[in-house]
């Protein structure tokens, strides 16, 4: 493609997307969502309900690729929701209704994509992926495509190193 195609092909896109480049993603909704539920906390209690963790646990999410499909605000109050389950903050379950409320979430929805979030959880806390399957991390090739790859390596041209000067 030249420079114009592309160009063409970002305006074409931009315009079907009506000039709206600036996406709210899930973590945007997991800090607003644990900022307000922070309100409702006691302050002995305000360190327990741990942001890192919720962000942790959306990031083990977005592994997978079904959750690229769940609506942001969803998937961030889905979180959140398991851990309050899971830590039985019975203060925040209300916080969390009117959360689920305000952002016209539907129970089913939310409930869907709740199943979704601890069945990946559950699995990505599990000792199935501490240990990958190192027989599918290794790369298989024939025999042909080997020997090409040898003698591909002696023709590249090695850069010089850079020697690093500590100050």
């Amino acid at each position: 493609f030249t420079v114009s195609d592309l160009m063409r092909m970002e305006k074409i896109v931009l315009e079907k997307v009506c000039w709206k480049v600036k996406a709210t993603t899930a973590f945007q909704f997991l800090q607003l969502y644990y900022s307000l539920l922070q309100e409702n906390v006691p302050h002995e209690r305000k360190s327990s309900l741990n942001f890192e963790r919720l962000e942790a646990q959306l990031k083990a999410c977005y592994c997978r690729i079904i959750f690229s499909k769940a609506k942001p605000s969803v998937l961030a109050l889905s979180v959140i929701a398991l851990e309050i389950q899971a830590q039985k903050y019975i203060e925040l379950t209300e916080g969390v209704e009117r959360l689920q409320k305000h952002s016209k979430i539907s129970g089913r929805d939310l409930t869907f994509w709740q199943e979704l979030v601890s069945k990946c959880l559950a699995e990505y806390s599990s000792n199935k992926c501490a240990k990958p399957n190192v027989q599918k991390l290794k790369w298989i090739v024939s025999g042909r495509t080997a020997r090409q790859l040898r003698h591909s390596y002696y023709r590249i041209t090695h850069l010089p190193t850079i020697p690093e000067t500590v100050p």
